[in-house]
């Protein structure tokens, strides 16, 4: 992020409450005008199911991610826990799987949102 982004997201976002992925990409869309610059950054789009997020990965792609023993996706490089009330366990179950490989770890969960 360059220095005149991030100056506007802190600004923007001490001045209001906000969702701080919201806010960076309102500045990183934005077009220049007026007395607003846009920060000159530049946006990429990666491949969503090795940078996806937990609804993907517990809810509408979750045949391809569980269960685990047969699971057809490519390891992801993140997930972003963005939509799950009990986000923490469901951050440990993807640190077992992918990081202490007990495949199943996270097979117990529901599909959606609900707690196990």
């Amino acid at each position: 992020m360059h220095s005149l982004e991030h100056a506007q997201v802190h600004e923007r976002l001490n001045a209001e409450p906000g969702w701080d992925q919201q806010v960076f990409n309102d500045f990183l869309l934005k077009p220049s005008h007026g007395n607003f610059v846009n920060s000159g950054s530049s946006l990429r789009v990666m491949e969503y199911m090795k940078w996806t997020n937990s609804k993907i990965f517990f809810k509408s792609r979750r045949a391809e991610f569980i269960p685990g023993a047969t699971s057809t996706a490519a390891e992801p490089i993140l997930v972003h826990f963005n939509y799950h009330p009990d986000k923490h366990t469901r951050m440990l179950c993807i640190v077992d799987r992918y990081h202490k490989g007990i495949v199943d770890a996270c097979d117990k969960f529901p599909s959606g949102s609900d707690p196990v």
